[in-house]
């Protein structure tokens, strides 16, 4: 039987691993001066699909009371 070689799948894993590390570096120093989880996440901005409402729009039409 023929042994197979795992691959990795991102070829940057390194990089990705050392930012993960100082990611969490900052996070703990974030904590440690009092700040909270609100703080460290940041706003959350929600965009909206716009091809997708206007889509919706058309398709549905105006909702009339009879």
């Amino acid at each position: 039987m023929v042994r197979k070689t795992r691959r990795n799948k991102n070829p940057n894993q390194a990089a990705l691993d050392s930012l993960k590390a100082i990611r969490g570096l900052d996070r703990a120093a974030h904590f440690a001066a009092g700040g909270s989880l609100a703080e460290w996440r940041g706003r959350h901005t929600v965009t909206t699909d716009r091809k997708k409402r206007d889509s919706k729009r058309a398709c549905r039409g105006r909702v009339r009371d009879y």
